[in-house]
């Protein structure tokens, strides 16, 4: 089984090194394209100079000045182009060497999701499912701040249409150096930046009414006191009176101009991101015949996201012309510009402002899968979850992927229709913590969509539920038993509020005395059991593995640990029993902290 994951991990690292190599050829080429461009442009600079001087008062500069700026703007767009194509190789070369790092281990360079930790939660702690070294860092691959949202709540509530996402993700898997190219498009535009939602646009309020009228109004009066001043008919006091009432009369309306317009052109990235994604959509060829019409629909409608959205970047990208005070001056006393644009804003907010969550949502949705897709060819030999009807759970080869590939030792999961708990006992640092989180991993991944790292896995659609890290809380004056009890009544809330659970706990009331902690346990479980729920605890009392002596709703299993002479060793496999062989006194003595 380690050599099975093995081979899934050389194939991934050996796809990582060849875009590695590509990629660094290609940016070679990029890096000269960039001096070239660069030197042609300044070389034509100093020809215009040169041709302007020595035909200076010659007519012949009539001819060739136009043509040579006209050369001149062609290289300063193939340099900005040339240069805009080496950022994105800089990107996809990075890329690849962090997924490098992240198959070693080093997760680092992916956004860890920290603002998503929430102590209230059904697992998400226990689960290490954020922040540092978190299971939403390796899977992360979003770009948008509303596909991160969008992931964390799939991972930490599940998906609504876990099939739909089961096929998009293996369909996409398939297109990695599509995936890549998609990742990279989203990152060029919104990097280093602090993004927003566009639903922030439902916000934007510009209440004065008569800016409608005034968008004529102004350049009219501003046209004709001009041409009325070239032709003689008015002195150059009246237009200097007219020219300063007008801009007079734009500044009174520039603070609530700039309430709109300025968030508006702070979301152009945003916008900008979602309408390449979808441009990027409709270049990658699916299989799955569920895949392909959603991106087909996404993409071809005749009133189409990707049409409005661009019509939505136009109206901000005209506005941020505004930004050069001295063109913002010209632009609205001549054309009204902020006026007109604010106006087109409100007509296009009228037309598309409830499509915006919709719109959002979609997209950050296939940023979902494009992670889920990245996960999935990490790990190739993982698998998607079955749900069964009935509350067997049966997951073959189960791993962490906390732990090195090459290190993973897998473990079964076996829990049949009638039973409700297995009771795991084991020594100390012998797998019981981590086979407990690849469980809880395994359904979360399942609820949200997403690869369970397993060769199969057969279970029944649960919540999932645990208590495994507790903690006092020094102020409210809770004592870590007390802490302990809240959790535990949130699950009991949830189970009895008629959610279908499942409960993984570890070593449970910690903070009390043995005999209280015996006797509390195992009247704990059987509630449980009494409640319909099934689950899986880890302990060290051998006491509550007496209650399978007389209920088979509890079964035993174990983890084990061998000590030959000074030397400690696990082989990390679950078995049937009850473990009889604990290690504490051999570590303490091993770590000299007792005679």
């Amino acid at each position: 089984m380690v050599n099975f994951f093995s081979m899934a991990q050389s194939k991934a690292e050996q796809f990582y090194n060849e875009q590695i190599d590509f990629q660094s050829k290609e940016l070679a080429k990029a890096v000269n394209q960039v001096r070239l461009y660069s030197t042609l442009r300044l070389a034509l600079f100093l020809v215009i100079c040169l041709s302007s001087y020595l035909l200076y008062g010659n007519y012949s500069l009539l001819a060739v000045l136009p043509i040579e700026l006209a050369l001149f703007i062609f290289l300063v767009h193939r340099f900005l182009d040339a240069k805009e194509l080496r950022r994105k190789i800089n990107l996809l070369l990075n890329l690849n060497s962090y997924e490098l790092l992240a198959l070693q281990g080093d997760w680092s360079n992916f956004g860890d999701g920290k603002e998503y930790k929430n102590g209230s939660h059904p697992f998400s702690l226990d689960m290490d499912l954020f922040g540092p070294k978190s299971f939403y860092q390796r899977v992360n691959r979003t770009a948008l701040l509303a596909a991160s949202d969008k992931l964390a709540s799939v991972l930490a509530y599940g998906s609504h249409h876990i099939i739909q996402s089961n096929k998009a993700i293996a369909s996409f898997s398939k297109e990695m150096k599509w995936c890549q190219e998609f990742i990279v498009e989203g990152q060029m535009r919104v990097a280093d930046q602090d993004q927003r939602s566009i639903q922030q646009l439902k916000k934007i309020v510009f209440q004065n009414k008569t800016t409608s009228i005034l968008k004529w109004i102004i350049p009219i009066i501003s046209f004709s006191s001009v041409t009325l001043y070239f032709l003689d008919l008015i002195p150059s006091s009246v237009l200097t009176v007219v020219i300063f009432s007008l801009l007079v009369l734009i500044g009174n309306f520039l603070k609530s101009s700039n309430k709109v317009i300025l968030p508006t052109t702070n979301l152009s990235n945003e916008v900008n991101a979602m309408i390449t994604q979808l441009q990027f959509l409709g270049k990658v060829n699916v299989d799955d015949a569920e895949t392909k019409p959603w991106i087909v629909k996404l993409t071809s409608e005749a009133d189409s996201m990707q049409k409005e959205l661009t019509a939505l970047w136009k109206i901000q990208n005209r506005m941020s012309y505004r930004d050069n005070i001295l063109v913002g001056v010209m632009l609205n006393l001549f054309f009204s510009w902020d006026f007109l644009h604010i106006d087109q804003l409100q007509a296009w907010l009228k037309k598309s402002e409830a499509r915006l969550n919709q719109w959002e949502d979609e997209l950050a949705e296939l940023e979902v899968w494009v992670s889920g897709a990245v996960y999935h060819f990490n790990y190739s030999q993982s698998t998607f979850a079955e749900f069964t009807a009935t509350n067997e759970f049966k997951i073959e080869g189960l791993g962490h992927p906390f732990v090195a590939q090459e290190k993973q030792v897998k473990n079964d999961v076996s829990i049949y229709a009638q039973e409700n708990f297995l009771i795991i006992t084991g020594p100390n640092m012998a797998g019981k913590s981590t086979y407990l989180r690849s469980v809880g991993l395994a359904l979360f991944c399942a609820n949200a969509g997403f690869p369970v790292l397993a060769k199969a896995c057969l279970i029944p659609k649960v919540e999932l539920y645990s208590s495994m890290r507790t903690s006092d809380d020094l102020t409210v004056e809770s004592s870590y038993f007390h802490a302990e009890l809240t959790r535990l009544r949130f699950i009991v809330d949830a189970i009895e509020s008629g959610k279908k659970t499942f409960v993984i706990l570890d070593e449970i009331l910690k903070g009390t005395n043995s005999k209280d902690k015996e006797i509390g346990s195992a009247r704990f479980l059987e509630k449980l059991k009494r409640l319909g729920t099934q689950g899986i605890i880890a302990t060290h009392d051998l006491s509550l593995t007496k209650l399978t002596d007389e209920d088979s709703s509890f079964r035993n299993v174990y983890f084990d640990s061998t000590i030959e002479g000074d030397e400690l060793s696990f082989d990390y496999t679950i078995r049937d029993g009850v473990c009889q062989n604990m290690n504490a006194s051999f570590l303490l003595k091993r770590m000299k902290l007792v005679d």
